[in-house]
């Protein structure tokens, strides 16, 4: 369970790399949805990274390897979905250095750039683990790993916020039913 968050945070922590001039100042807050968003908009591009970073030492039946083109397959369609949203997320939390950027341009940068910097940190002894995770959540719909990842980073990165490019905004508490 602690690599798989390792994992989760790795994913969420990339971002930071994309906007650490945002993080420095105010750290933007951003619903569930939206951090889902920008999970799912980039994990073709991670799943792609990752697999490239970790080939050389994992067996060729891993998923990262022989499993690797229908698993971002599954996941570009929604990824594509998902981009609005995630490019809407991605001006929050970059704020007034986002005003101007063509969403055009936008898009094949961020999720090569969020996957490079996390496949950066990646040690081959780590790859086995991620394999794993990554093995693991396969077969969820793509909107479930992005949960899943956006659960297990908010719940760890809880502890440290400071190293978050942005939080999850407080859940709203639904108004008690008016009573007769």
């Amino acid at each position: 369970m602690k690599k798989l968050t390792s994992a989760a945070i790795a994913l969420w922590m990339g971002m930071a790399a994309t906007t650490a001039q945002a993080a420095a100042e105010a750290q933007p807050c951003l619903t569930e949805a939206e951090a889902q968003s920008l999970i799912t908009a980039v994990l073709p591009d991670v799943f792609q990274q990752v697999g490239r970073t970790c080939s050389s030492v994992l067996p060729e039946n891993a998923t990262l390897r022989g499993g690797l083109p229908p698993l971002v397959a599954r996941y570009q369609a929604p990824a594509d979905l998902a981009w609005p949203q995630a490019l809407a997320a991605f001006g929050k939390i970059g704020g007034k250095d986002m005003a101007g950027i063509d969403p055009k341009l936008l898009r094949p940068m961020m999720g090569p750039m969020i996957a490079g910097a996390i496949a950066q940190d990646i040690k081959p002894r780590d790859c086995p683990t991620i394999d794993r995770a990554i093995s693991l959540m396969s077969p969820l719909p793509p909107a479930n790993t992005a949960g899943l990842v956006v659960l297990l980073a908010s719940v760890a990165g809880g502890k440290d916020k400071k190293d978050s490019p942005f939080s999850i905004c407080p859940a709203v508490a639904a108004p008690a039913a008016a009573r007769p």
